[in-house]
C-alpha cells in the first residue's frame, strides 16, 4: 500500500474474462492534494486530473468527466510547412508515419521528414501553400488525426473486498484506497511506540547494570555467586526481564492482532528459558562495563523517552501528511 494510489498514477489497461479496464494515468500532485485535503477533512476536495508524464501536447476533460481528449501539437513552421513534435497519448511513432504516408500518397501533402530521438517526436511535413492556408483556417488536428479521445466509463478494479465495481471517478478510487492507507499509519504508530519504549527500558536497564557492577552492589569479577544466584539477586533488584521486555515490544495493534489471528495468549507471546532472562545484562562485554557507558546510554535512552513521547503526541493523519510532504518536494524538484 504506497503513499499515493499508484493505480491512478500509473494507469491500468486490460482485458479479463469477463470484464475489461481502462483506467488513465494521473497527475500524481494532484492525488497528492486530493489525499491530504481528505486528511484535513475538507468539505470541498480538489479534482485529480488526466495527466502523462513529459506529454507536451493537451488534455482537457469532457463536460460530463465520462471521457478525456488529448491533443497533438502542431506547429506552422513557413507558408508551406509545419511541425508536428507531438502526438496524441497512445499513438504510436510508426503508426502515425503511416498515415502520413497515405496522406502523401492521396496528394494532402508533399513530402515528410522524421528528426526523432529517444525522447520526443518531430515530423516535418511540406504541403501546398494554398492547401496549408485552408487548414488552417479549419480544424487543422483534426485533419492530421492529433486528437483522439479516451473514454473514463470503463475503469473497473478490485475494491479492498476483492470485488469487482466500476469507479465513475479517479476520487472514487482514492477513496477506497484511504482507509486502508490510514489504517496501516495508526498500526505504524502503534509498533515504534512499542519499539520505542522497548529501546528505552532496555537502555536504562543497561545503564542501571553497569551501575550496580561498578559499585560493587553486583559482583560479576571474583566468581562468588553462580548464575542462578546472580540471577535471583538482579531479580529481586529488580531489573526487567527479557520476557518483560519482549512484551513491551510486542505491545501493539500489529502484534496482538496477529496474536489473535493464530490464537496466541499474551503469556505464550514470550517464551524465554528462566535462566535466560537476564542474559541481555550478563552477556555485555567487559568494555561496556565503564562511568562513560553508562552516561551514554542513559543520555541515549532520554532521547528516545523524547521520541516517544512526540510519536504518542503524533496521530496516524500527522505521519501520512509528512509523507506527502516529502513525496510532493521529491515529485517537484525532479519534474513529476
Amino acid at each position: 500500500v504506497p503513499i499515493i494510489p499508484l493505480l491512478l498514477v500509473n494507469g491500468c489497461q486490460g482485458i479479463g474474462t469477463g470484464w475489461s479496464t481502462y483506467i488513465p494515468q494521473h497527475d500524481p500532485l494532484d492525488v497528492v492534494k486530493y489525499i491530504r485535503a481528505k486528511l484535513e477533512d475538507k468539505k470541498r476536495l480538489p479534482s485529480i486530473k488526466p495527466w502523462v508524464k513529459d506529454f507536451d501536447g493537451i488534455i482537457s476533460i469532457d463536460a460530463d468527466h465520462t471521457s478525456y481528449t488529448t491533443e497533438g501539437t502542431l506547429t506552422p513552421t513557413s507558408k508551406s510547412s509545419l511541425t508536428i513534435s507531438e502526438l496524441p497519448v497512445g499513438v504510436w511513432t510508426s503508426d502515425y508515419k503511416e498515415y502520413l504516408v497515405k496522406m502523401l500518397k492521396k496528394g494532402e501533402i508533399k513530402s515528410f521528414t522524421e528528426n526523432h530521438t529517444t525522447s520526443s517526436v518531430l515530423f516535418d511535413v511540406k504541403l501546398n501553400m494554398a492547401t496549408l492556408s485552408r487548414l488552417l483556417k479549419g480544424d487543422i488536428h483534426k485533419t492530421f488525426k492529433l486528437r483522439n479521445s479516451l473514454s473514463t466509463r470503463n475503469m473497473h478494479a478490485f475494491t479492498p473486498d476483492m470485488n469487482i465495481v466500476r469507479y465513475k471517478s479517479p476520487r472514487n478510487i482514492a477513496d477506497d484506497f484511504f482507509p486502508i492507507r490510514l489504517a496501516l499509519y495508526a498500526d505504524r504508530k502503534s509498533v515504534l511506540e512499542s519499539i520505542m519504549e522497548y529501546s528505552a527500558t532496555l537502555m536504562r536497564n543497561k545503564a542501571r547494570f553497569i551501575e550496580a557492577v561498578s559499585t560493587n552492589n553486583i559482583d560479576l569479577l571474583h566468581g562468588k555467586k553462580s548464575k542462578d544466584a546472580t540471577n535471583a539477586l538482579l531479580e529481586e533488584m529488580e531489573f526487567v526481564k527479557q520476557s518483560d521486555l519482549d512484551v513491551i515490544k510486542s505491545n501493539n495493534t500489529v502484534a496482538k492482532r496477529r496474536a489473535s489471528q493464530h490464537d496466541i495468549a499474551n503469556d505464550e507471546i514470550s517464551s524465554i528459558d528462566p535462566s535466560k532472562e537476564y542474559e541481555y545484562l550478563l552477556s555485555m562485554p567487559l568494555l561496556s562495563l565503564t562511568t562513560e557507558k553508562i552516561e551514554t546510554l542513559n543520555t541515549e535512552a532520554a532521547k528516545m523517552d523524547s521520541k516517544m513521547q512526540e510519536m504518542k503526541n503524533t496521530t496516524a493523519e500527522d505521519l501520512w501528511k509528512s509523507d506527502l510532504d516529502k513525496l510532493e518536494s521529491y515529485l517537484i524538484s525532479n519534474n513529476k
